[in-house]
């Protein structure tokens, strides 16, 4: 008695379990059905979600154009589903691909041409239009400008190589330049429906994710996820709950409904298409970008790398990619990518360029060492022609004196002219330059490398580095046309005239460049080459003032040592014979002539004078102006550039 009891509670707790597992399934089926064209899952009477007893796609009857009640088994709004009901795709028994897009979930609308198209596609492209309204068939595609194919790049797609098929929509919110699918959109979340009462010429709009409402994009994301995941299932689980006469039934009127699509597609007239051929990039086509595809997997090519990079139509011409914002998108993978790959490629180029300039520099030392060597051989002959020219001109006199009459000098033994470099060659008067200046030497250094970072002082007419100047420089100084530059040794008399020039203005401009005081080097014990001699109290200053010696450009140390500068006194003006004195008339350091501020041509407020810089007339002013031609003694260039004064200051 007791083992018929157990086994009676085994059998209804098998019953139970059964029975819950089934309900859950049937749960499960009634109450996930989601619209695949306006994601919406309220399901009324008058506008019931019905369900293709074929591939299971949902769609409400308003969003497909289904007239009358529908006669879908799989339907949950209707009581007397008896009828199966089939998609336009399943009744002409193809698998479709949808013209606008590259996406192939969703349902479709047969076009006037005998193409396919997604429903929301047609709702949404511009210039898409319908022959039946209520219906939303067919569809027709001529209407639409077919430049628009291909013309915009998706920016959502999740496969580059058809983000150029179909047509893009662009984001409605004025000025954006975002473009999209219109499928794509939608699984994004971003496409939008006015409302019932709203009178508006196109009801259809969609955002970008920059301008979409946050929550509603939210829940029509989790709709369409929700939609994809059921989507997947619902073909098993509707074999799972029909039964074989069921499914039999099905079959037998899908047969039928096929039939007479075919009777109909061969009996209905023929679509009007305009008479021109209007072309159209192949690559626009996602079908035949899928059939490409296929034929270079089956050649064996891989598809997986495009060597052309179209992601940005409006990139530059050397190919980089604009930046793009860090984010869990294919897009950022791929530039991330991209960028790894090109500071791969960077770094190489790097490597070599340095091996080059190693290779270089170690071959212009070479040179270097050879040019060296033949300025020395060629000053030894200099000097030995010099000797035999003297000893030809004594010969020669001697002749005369012998004849009684005074020979003509041939021109073997005359003695070459001294050719007077201009300004801008750096040449003094009555110095010889019979070495050509090829390479300059660095009147601190004392090295020629680097010929592009000397700068010629227009006062000493040496070349200086522009790191071994104090203060360093970073460009080269700024020379016009009445201005000089020169270094801070040379530098005498401007200092204190920019004082001056300081005084005139009115109180509190510029007032701290009256305390502006030059940089003082620190200079350790040892390399000080003698003592420091201090003057004796009350012996005459002026005995002790010896007459100054050249010096040597290295000796940095000596410009803390003041030097002495010599009263200039200015009293009259060359150009109005006016007095005048210091405070309102300049000296020009070619001339040593004095001007007024007023009298310069255009007149000025100030000295022109500048703190590192010297100031020439425009009378003296000949060759400033002109461009410096090369001959065959100077292959020299000069560079000119804007940059700071040796006191660090701009000009």
């Amino acid at each position: 008695m007791l083992d018929q009891i157990l086994s009676l509670v085994y059998l209804f707790s098998d019953y139970d379990s059964d029975a819950l597992l089934d309900r859950s399934q049937t749960w499960s089926t009634q109450h996930i059905l989601i619209c695949c064209v306006c994601l919406g899952d309220n399901s009324e009477d008058a506008d019931e979600i019905i369900q293709c007893d074929n591939c299971g796609v949902t769609v409400h009857e308003g969003c497909y154009g289904v007239d009358g009640e529908s006669d879908s088994i799989m339907s949950s709004a209707s009581e007397n589903s008896t009828e199966p009901w089939f998609c336009d795709a399943c009744k002409n028994g193809v698998t479709p691909s949808c013209e606008l897009c590259p996406n192939q979930d969703g349902i479709f609308k047969e076009t006037d041409a005998g193409r396919w198209v997604h429903v929301v596609c047609a709702l949404y492209v511009p210039g898409v239009a319908f022959g039946d309204i209520d219906k939303l068939r067919p569809v027709t595609l001529t209407e639409m400008n077919y430049t628009k194919y291909g013309a915009k790049e998706c920016s959502f797609c999740e496969d580059a190589r058809f983000a150029r098929t179909g047509v893009c929509i662009s984001c409605d919110a004025g000025m954006c330049r975002s473009y999209f699918h219109v499928t794509c959109a939608q699984r994004e979340g971003l496409l939008s429906e006015a409302a019932a009462e709203e009178d508006i010429a196109d009801p259809f709009f969609a955002y970008c994710k920059q301008h979409a409402d946050r929550f509603d994009r939210k829940w029509k994301r989790k709709n369409y996820l929700a939609l994809q995941s059921y989507c997947k299932v619902s073909v098993q689980e509707r074999e799972k709950q029909l039964t074989p006469e069921a499914q039999a039934r099905i079959t037998t009127r899908l047969q039928q409904y096929r039939a007479k699509a075919e009777l109909s597609r061969n009996t209905r007239p023929q679509a009007w298409v305009p008479r021109e051929k209007l072309p159209r990039p192949l690559t626009s086509s996602a079908s035949a970008i899928r059939k490409l595809m296929r034929k270079a997997e089956l050649m064996g090519i891989s598809t997986d790398i495009f060597p052309v990079d179209t992601s940005d139509a409006n990139a530059s011409l050397d190919g980089r990619r604009k930046h793009k914002q860090p984010a869990l998108t294919a897009d950022f993978v791929n530039y991330y990518l991209e960028r790894n790959m090109r500071m791969i490629q960077i770094q190489d180029n790097i490597s070599e360029q340095k091996n080059l300039k190693d290779k270089l520099e170690s071959e212009q030392e070479k040179l270097h060492v050879e040019y060296n060597k033949l300025c020395e051989s060629l000053e030894e002959l200099l000097n030995v022609n010099g000797e035999l020219r003297s000893e030809g001109q004594a010969m020669w006199t001697l002749l005369g004196g012998i004849l009684g009459q005074k020979l003509n000098t041939p021109a073997v033994l005359k003695a070459p002219k001294e050719r007077k470099p201009s300004k801008k060659e750096g040449g003094t008067p009555g110095k010889s330059s019979s070495l050509p200046a090829i390479l300059y030497s660095c009147g601190i250094c004392k090295k020629n490398q680097d010929q592009h970072l000397l700068v010629l002082c227009d006062t000493c007419k040496l070349y200086y580095h522009l790191g071994c100047l104090e203060p360093p420089l970073t460009r080269m100084p700024k020379k016009t046309k009445n201005s000089y530059w020169q270094c801070s040794e040379c530098d005498q008399a401007s200092s204190d005239e920019a004082d001056i020039a300081m005084e005139t203005l009115p109180d509190g401009t510029k007032r701290s460049r009256r305390q502006i005081k030059g940089p003082i080097k620190f200079i350790p014990q040892e390399m000080s080459p003698e003592p420091k001699k201090h003057q004796v109290r009350g012996t005459d200053r002026e005995d002790k003032i010896e007459e100054p010696l050249p010096r040597e450009r290295r000796q940095r140390h000596s410009a803390m040592q003041k030097k002495p500068k010599g009263d200039d006194t200015r009293t009259e003006c060359t150009t109005c014979k006016g007095s005048g004195d210091n405070e309102n008339l300049v000296r020009c350091d070619e001339c040593r002539l004095c001007y007024h501020f007023g009298c310069l041509d255009p007149p000025l407020k100030k000295s022109p004078k500048q703190t590192g810089y010297g100031w020439i007339c425009q009378e003296c002013d000949t060759s400033s102006s002109k461009v410096k031609e090369p001959d065959n003694n100077s292959a020299g260039v000069e560079i000119v550039c804007t940059t700071r004064n040796v006191s660090g200051n701009r000009c």
